[in-house]
């Protein structure tokens, strides 16, 4: 396992940009030959997802990549190479517990359940994996090959509801909920009340120097496709990366940040394998730069 060789750091969101959502099969067929190789020169490829670590580690066995550490649940958790307890980054969970309960979802395990709203049931299915995020979906057609329920209310409408509860709890300061994902899913993340900022994944350096203290002044880039991704690109250290279809919101910020829109889609298209492919002509894998490329040709010419 790398040490004090890190090289570099190349951090991807999961769904929409590694995988097609809620599936666990890297996109395109030899992308994962070619992340493994970067793995084998040192240069780590790290997950930073809006996920469960638990999720994010089933990908990495199923598609035969080594682990080397987990930044989950929008950076809300995070787990050292080697480690299988999960860390929490930032304040306690007491808000995000209690807004579990008055939905009447706890903190058990749950998969498919009854969501309670203002007197009111919906049959929704809560991310089991979940630690210190609360992640529901409303639309089974895009996780059914996960869970079976029935679709009972619209993720616009669960956001905005969740609003008011969190408006009238006094939690403001404490909860914040995204705006809803393409497949239907909605999270309700914690913010620190002293100073108002959200726990999301503008926390990536933080966390990747706790994982690896060592970790020094090597290059980080992020490849994302989603608004929660933004914050993981927004660091001075961290290049974004990103493609054709990505969020209209990503794209507009990568350009201002002069990162990579790549004009592939992701992740059935070449998006990710372009960045890479962008990231070398840029020298971010500095002698390395040669040996990628050509193993870039090599799988997908």
């Amino acid at each position: 396992m790398p040490g004090n060789n890190i090289k570099s750091v190349l951090a991807f969101d999961l769904d929409g940009t590694l995988t097609p959502r809620n599936q666990f099969e890297i996109h395109p067929q030899g992308l994962s030959d070619l992340l493994n190789f970067l793995d084998k020169l040192s240069h780590l490829v790290i997950p930073v997802t809006g996920k469960p670590a638990s999720y994010a580690e089933n990908i990495f066995k199923v598609n035969s990549l080594e682990n080397r550490g987990i930044i989950a649940e929008n950076a809300g958790v995070f787990r050292r190479p080697g480690n299988k307890q999960v860390e929490v980054y930032g304040p306690n969970l007491e808000e995000i517990k209690k807004l579990r309960d008055i939905l009447d979802v706890g903190m058990e395990k749950v998969n498919v359940t009854k969501i309670k709203l203002f007197g009111k049931k919906y049959e929704v299915s809560i991310d089991p994996g979940d630690v210190s995020i609360l992640t529901v979906f409303t639309d089974p057609s895009y996780v059914r090959h996960r869970w079976i329920f029935n679709h009972e209310i619209q993720a616009n409408e669960l956001v905005e509801k969740l609003k008011v509860i969190i408006e009238n709890n006094k939690w403001n300061n404490n909860l914040e909920v995204l705006p809803p994902f393409p497949d239907g899913g909605v999270q309700v993340i914690r913010k620190d009340p002293k100073t108002g900022k959200s726990i999301d994944k503008s926390s990536i350096i933080q966390n990747l120097k706790t994982m690896y203290p060592n970790l020094g002044k090597v290059p980080i880039a992020m490849f994302g496709d989603g608004h929660n991704d933004i914050p993981a690109m927004k660091p001075d250290e961290v290049i974004p990366v990103t493609f054709s279809n990505a969020h209209d919101e990503v794209i507009a910020f990568v350009k201002s940040k002069k990162g990579y829109v790549s004009n592939y889609e992701a992740p059935e298209g070449k998006g990710v394998v372009d960045g890479i492919d962008w990231l070398a002509e840029k020298d971010f894998f500095r002698e390395d730069k040669r040996l990628i490329k050509d193993k870039i040709n090599g799988l997908f010419s």
